[in-house]
């Protein structure tokens, strides 16, 4: 099931971006799945932040993990 991004602060949709597709604040060229993929793989919020050539903070990236798991236990199955 997907994740409901849109009350994720780190989080926005904005037209012309991504296809209106949810996006990282700082970064709307970066889908938070990316950013959950590349942790759930194993890689730390600084390795992702470097690979991706982040603007959005490491406080930022961490709090999009933290909302997807969150999601995900809560999600109905």
């Amino acid at each position: 099931m997907p994740i409901d991004w849109s009350r994720c602060p780190a989080v926005r949709i904005r037209p012309g971006y991504l296809s209106g597709r949810p996006a990282l604040r700082d970064d709307p060229r970066v889908p938070p799945e990316t950013i959950v993929e590349n942790l759930d793989s194993g890689e730390t919020a600084e390795q992702v932040i470097e690979n991706y050539c982040l603007r959005t903070s490491l406080r930022d990236v961490l709090a999009v993990y933290e909302y997807a798991k969150k999601q995900r236990v809560t999600s109905p199955v």
